[in-house]
């Protein structure tokens, strides 16, 4: 993404000295969880946190094409409002479309992200976090611990399709009060050429109606009220001014379809330990505006727009209580509000009240760790279009890890069982052309078990020649979902086709490893590989046409490899990525199939330190081959692009 190429957190810079580096990275090679820290954020240079998701295993990014447009999560075949996303400990939620768009999150600000699939991290994140499939844990730079008095961060990118991108952030610390604030502005034309295959030839034209300019800034407030509390404070607004480029169809790119969205939130919290119990209260108020436009639409009037107004408050108290040394118990309890408002006709104006409580116990005994969790969710919903509904859902979860411990390694086991509910969005219910009333909740059944494995401590000495660091993950999963809802695009991204699939099996295998190897002193070489395995199958009839056949865009195998080689400050990397083929529908035929694909960047890279002063600088080659591939048919992505990246940090 950008960024500093030093910071873990710490006081220390990543490439001057031995000690420095090891310290720095060592965290990369004990954390049990997929991390994504900052000395590789600043190297993948990401446009935004889509592209640093995809490089996780078990992760499957769905991308509606480049700059600025819609990309969604799925983490082992399960849709994205099986995940939670969680930035600064306050999770991203949008009643309406269900999903969060992670091609509008930004980058630049980030410090780390880890992917937490089973038991959380932390207990004192809200309920609908701890009871969800998989959480994406976001720790942003305006709200890290620092003991540093001032800190800056600047970064500025300038690329092609008319890329420009600009961030700015200030955070301050005295005894009492930690705050910061920080601004960015994005714009490009998106006009990028592309090939797309038409029998034993290819067509090439230039992606239009693809223009995006979006703005983000905020303030954040921490107060260290006394010993054991603390109040937090965030005020955030985005807004996003874009084109929606439609399908591109043989010889036909007609549409000038836009898409105007903007939001305000407010989030608080207050976190209070006492000797043996952790409390935490927390709030949030989100409101959303959106309007849709198609100047083109043939009716009476000539021309579309619709508006919608989403309101969404959180609130909740989590906590923790420390029975014993090795037992604690948690409990955590939210309640969410959702109201949309729009000016369509016939949409029925839907209010949802949804509510999760749980009650867990964390035990350990010598080298085993047992996590327990009983979860409920109560939704009532109510819309003038249809009448109200009422469902009770109650979510077991159970894990079990077991450490063994040897001279040169120690591994950690894992396994755990999770059943989670994903509700149709008032989208998908109500939307007036698309909405299916009918729909039921899903259901999914999740069973895991896998290995993290790495060298021991002992081994984890300070850096000197041939020093050589590792860990692998590897988990084998199961899921089990009913009444699985698919929702596919159609005309552009604002219009959707959404069903049911009865009955759906996914079995897979992700695997990663992390090395560095140094060399000598000065030279060093750190990598990255994983490799995902999901076989994502309708089951619902054996009399139906897409029995055994694979879900729409899961593909069965994604790969990604990362390699760098640095001298001192100066660096290249190398990364590729790719899917296997994929149907653009449920039923398995050629005419539904979407091509395989692999895409390599390439990106050099340096940095100079002066004192409390550091300047990086980096040029990236994006799809260096120009390869010609589209992650959902017909919105085909970038060819051969370029990006020039310089970043400033006062620490």
């Amino acid at each position: 993404m950008f960024g500093y190429s030093f910071l873990f957190g710490q006081d220390t810079t990543l490439y001057l000295h031995a000690v420095d580096v090891v310290d720095s990275l060592r965290h990369l090679y004990t954390e049990k969880v997929p991390t994504i820290r900052r000395a590789q954020i600043l190297e993948l240079q990401a446009e935004d946190i889509g592209q640093l998701a995809q490089k996780i295993a078990g992760v499957q990014v769905k991308s509606y094409g480049g700059l600025g447009g819609l990309k969604t999560l799925s983490v082992r075949g399960l849709g994205s409002q099986h995940a939670t996303i969680l930035v600064d400990g306050f999770s991203l939620q949008n009643a309406q479309t269900g999903q969060i768009n992670l091609g509008a999150l930004q980058s630049e600000n980030i410090e780390s992200m880890q992917l937490v699939i089973g038991g959380q991290k932390n207990e004192l994140v809200p309920a609908s976090a701890q009871v969800s499939g998989s959480s994406l844990y976001v720790e942003t730079f305006e709200n890290s611990s620092t003991q540093k008095r001032n800190r800056v961060r600047f970064a500025s990118k300038i690329g092609s399709f008319g890329q420009r991108d600009s961030y700015l952030a200030f955070n301050q610390n005295t005894k009492s009060l930690q705050w910061s604030v920080y601004g960015k502005l994005r714009h490009a034309n998106g006009e990028y050429a592309y090939t797309i295959p038409n029998g034993q030839s290819a067509y090439a034209g230039i992606r239009e109606n693809n223009a995006f300019r979006d703005m983000q800034t905020g303030l954040s407030m921490a107060w260290r009220l006394h010993k054991h509390g603390k109040l937090t404070l965030q005020l955030r607004r985005e807004a996003i001014d874009q084109e929606l480029p439609g399908a591109i169809i043989l010889y036909s790119q007609t549409g000038s379809q836009t898409l105007k969205t903007s939001s305000s939130s407010f989030q608080s919290s207050y976190l209070h330990t006492f000797s043996k119990i952790s409390v935490r209260f927390f709030t949030s108020l989100t409101s959303s505006n959106l309007r849709y436009s198609d100047s083109t639409f043939l009716n009476a009037s000539g021309i579309l727009e619709s508006r919608y107004l989403n309101e969404l408050f959180q609130g909740g108290v989590s906590a923790r209580y420390a029975l014993r040394e090795k037992l604690s118990l948690f409990v955590s309890s939210e309640q969410q509000y959702s109201a949309l408002q729009t000016s369509v006709s016939g949409f029925g104006a839907p209010q949802r009240w949804h509510n999760f409580s749980l009650v867990g116990v964390n035990y350990a005994k010598g080298k085993q760790r047992y996590t327990g969790q009983l979860s409920t969710q109560v939704i009532s919903e109510n819309s003038a279009a249809t009448h109200q509904v009422k469902t009770t859902r109650i979510n077991p979860f159970f894990q079990v890890e077991s450490t063994i411990q040897r001279a040169k390694f120690h591994v950690l086991l894992t396994g755990y069982f999770r059943n989670s509910l994903r509700m149709p969005t008032f989208n998908e219910l109500y939307y007036t052309t698309i909405g299916a009333p009918q729909l039921k909740p899903e259901t999914a059944n999740q069973f895991s078990v896998g290995f993290f494995i790495s060298p021991s401590s002992k081994t984890r000495v300070a850096m000197r020649k041939h020093t050589f660091l590792w860990n692998n993950r590897t988990n084998i999963f199961r899921n089990e979902v009913q009444n699985k809802i698919v929702s596919l695009p159609t005309k552009n991204l604002f219009i959707w086709s959404t069903q049911n699939v009865g009955s759906v099996r996914i079995f897979g295998l992700e695997t990663s490893t992390d090395f560095q190897y140094f060399i000598t002193e000065k030279w060093q070489i750190q990598s990255t590989l994983n490799y995902t395995l999901q076989n994502a199958l309708d089951q619902s009839s054996i009399h139906s046409p897409t029995y055994g056949h694979q879900i729409a865009y899961l593909p069965k195998h994604s790969y990604n490899a990362d390699i760098s080689v640095r001298r001192n400050t100066i660096g290249v990397r190398w990364s590729t990525f790719g899917n296997s083929l994929r149907y653009a529908l449920n039923e398995n035929i050629p005419s539904n199939a979407v091509a395989a694909f692999g895409v390599s960047d390439l990106a050099i890279f340096g940095t100079i330190t002066r004192k409390q002063h550091v300047f990086r600088i980096q040029f990236s080659v994006k799809n260096m081959f120009n390869s010609s591939y589209s992650i959902i048919r017909y919105y085909v992505m970038p060819g051969r692009n370029y990006l020039l990246t310089f970043n400033y940090a006062l620490d």
